[in-house]
């Protein structure tokens, strides 16, 4: 597998943006990345911090109600680094081994960092943190391809092409 340069990454999410079909207005293409994450992220957020890390009822809905202003800023560039992810590696989304594996890797590589963030300004205690990382990489491993899946089912919705 190749490595990936984060300044390939960006001229490769700026060469998707000058290329989109711009028949698609911009602001829905964020609406449905945007919507997707949050309504995944939460659902399956609140279970794993609740059920999983043992934080309160009152402090995952703190969690998640926070995690709202950083999903209107992540939602659109986390579905640009996905489609660069799978435009880069020649892949399309077709249900395959390598298709997983891509939205695993692109999924947990992308919200393992806002997610640290977000527990971090809600006053987390650091073992909690670790916890709840801990326990959304593993169920990442499972959830980050129905994730994919969902976005794609998103995007359907609010009639983007899913190319890939």
């Amino acid at each position: 597998m190749q490595t990936l340069d984060i300044g390939e990454f960006w001229v490769g999410v700026m060469r998707q943006v000058k290329e989109a079909d711009t028949s698609i207005p911009i602001m829905r293409r964020y609406l449905a990345d945007t919507l997707a994450m949050v309504i995944f992220s939460t659902v399956l957020g609140a279970f794993l911090e609740i059920m999983v890390a043992g934080l309160s009822i009152r402090q995952s809905m703190r969690v998640r109600l926070s995690a709202i202003p950083v999903i209107l800023f992540a939602g659109r560039p986390y579905g640009l680094y996905r489609d660069w992810l799978f435009s880069r590696l020649r892949e399309r989304d077709d249900g395959s081994r390598r298709s997983l594996i891509l939205d695993t890797v692109a999924n947990a590589s992308y919200q393992a960092v806002l997610y640290v963030g977000i527990l971090a300004m809600n006053g987390v205690e650091l073992a909690k943190m670790v916890e709840a990382l801990l326990s959304v990489i593993a169920v990442g491993l499972v959830a980050c391809r129905p994730y994919g899946l969902f976005l794609i089912q998103v995007r359907k919705l609010f009639g983007i092409p899913t190319d890939r």
